[in-house]
C-alpha cells in the first residue's frame, strides 16, 4: 500500500516534530474551517504536515492575526484553536504567504503598493493578476507585519510562495522600469529575504520558499535565463532559508525535458532527473530541499500527454526522491482534494 511504504505512522512521527531529521510529508490545504476534515481524508498519504493559506493567492489575509492594522476575512474562524488541534494530532504546521502576487483587493492590500503601468493603471500579468512592488520598502514593511503576526500564532514554519516577479509579460513599461535598470530581480528578492528572515527566526520559526523547478541549475538549457526573469536564484535562496521547495510537477515540464517526450506520463523519471540536478546544485545540503510533487491530474494537456494521478503515480514520485536521499516533500493539489 502507498501509505505504508511512504511513511511511518503519525503516532511515531509526533515525537520527531522538533528534530532536525524530521521526515516531513505534507499537503497543501486552502483556508477554511474544513481543514481537519481535509487532513483526515488524506490519511492514505499518511501525511504529518499541512501548508495552510494565511495570505492567499488573491492577497487576502485568511484569519485574525491579532494585529488591528491587518485586515482579514475569517475563512478560518479560530486559527489558534486549529493549530492546537493539528499539533495534538502530530501535525507540523506551515503558513503559506503568497508574497508578491496580489489582487490588491479594496480593503486588503493597498492599491498604492501595486506595480502600475505608465498611465497609472494597475499592471496585470498574462493570468490577469496584479503584483505588489518588491522594490518598494513600504511593501516590505507590510509583508513584515504579516509574517511577524503569523509567527506569533505558533506556526512551526512560514513558507513564501510567489517570491518572484511575473515570468512572461514584460515589466519594461511599468512603474518599476527604472528600478529594473539599477537592481536586478534576483538582487531585490535576495535583499527582501535578508530583510524578512530575521523577523521570523527571532520567534524560532522555520522558513521555506517555493520556487519554479525550471530554475534548478542546468535542469533545462534556459534555466539560467528563467532564474534571471523570475528573480529566483536557486542556490542563493537555498542559502538563506531553512528549506527550498522546488515545484517539480511532471505536468509542468516541457516535452523533451531530460529526454522524456511526455513528462506527465513518466512522473518518477521526471522527479529523478529534476531533483538529481537539485542535489548537484546544493551538494551536501541536499536535505535542505523539500520539493512539491504532483497530486493532481493535468487534464489541460493535449490528449495522450497526460494520465490520471492516483496513488501509484504519487508513489513513483516518492520512490524517486527516496532513491536520491531526499526525505521531505509536500503534495500539491490546487483544490486541496486528496481522496485517493
Amino acid at each position: 500500500m502507498f501509505g505504508l511504504s511512504v511513511i511511518t505512522s503519525l503516532t511515531q512521527a509526533k515525537a520527531k516534530l522538533d528534530c532536525e531529521d524530521f521526515e516531513l510529508r505534507g499537503i497543501y490545504v486552502s483556508a477554511s474551517d474544513d481543514i481537519l476534515n481535509n487532513v483526515r481524508k488524506a490519511k492514505n498519504l499518511n501525511i504529518n504536515a499541512v501548508v495552510i493559506d494565511i495570505k492567499n493567492d488573491d492577497g487576502e489575509i485568511t484569519c485574525n492575526l491579532e494585529n488591528p492594522k491587518i485586515k482579514y476575512t475569517p475563512y478560518i474562524k479560530d486559527i489558534k484553536q486549529l493549530l492546537t488541534k493539528l499539533k495534538s494530532m502530530g501535525i507540523y504546521t506551515i503558513a503559506r504567504i503568497v508574497t508578491f502576487r496580489d489582487k490588491c483587493i479594496a480593503g486588503f492590500t493597498d492599491k498604492k503598493f501595486a506595480i502600475k503601468n505608465k498611465d497609472g493603471t494597475i499592471y496585470v500579468d498574462e493570468e490577469k493578476m496584479s503584483w505588489i512592488n518588491p522594490y518598494d520598502k513600504e511593501v516590505w514593511k507590510y509583508l513584515g507585519e504579516i509574517v511577524e503576526a503569523t509567527a506569533k500564532l505558533g506556526f512551526n514554519e512560514i513558507q513564501f510562495d510567489y517570491i518572484r516577479l511575473p515570468q512572461y509579460k514584460s515589466l519594461e513599461k511599468t512603474s518599476i522600469c527604472q528600478e529594473l535598470q539599477t537592481k536586478s530581480k534576483t538582487q531585490i528578492i535576495n535583499e527582501f529575504l535578508d530583510f524578512i528572515i530575521p523577523k521570523i527566526h527571532v520567534y524560532r520559526v522555520k522558513i521555506s520558499a517555493d520556487v519554479f523547478g525550471c530554475i534548478i541549475p542546468d535542469s533545462l538549457k534556459q534555466s539560467a535565463l528563467s532564474s534571471e526573469k523570475l528573480g529566483q536564484n536557486y542556490v542563493a535562496i537555498a542559502g538563506k532559508v531553512d528549506y527550498i521547495c522546488p515545484m517539480i510537477y511532471p505536468s509542468h515540464w516541457p516535452a523533451g525535458s531530460f529526454g522524456v517526450e511526455k513528462p506527465d506520463i513518466n512522473p518518477g523519471t521526471i522527479v529523478k532527473y529534476a531533483m538529481g540536478y537539485s542535489n548537484k546544485a546544493l551538494h551536501v545540503k541536499k536535505n535542505q530541499s523539500r520539493p512539491w510533487i504532483q497530486a493532481f491530474t493535468a487534464t489541460w494537456l493535449k490528449r495522450g500527454h497526460w494520465k490520471e494521478y492516483k496513488l501509484r503515480e504519487l508513489q513513483e514520485q516518492v520512490d524517486a526522491l527516496r532513491m536520491l536521499g531526499i526525505r521531505q516533500f509536500c503534495f500539491w493539489n490546487p483544490v486541496a482534494k486528496y481522496e485517493f
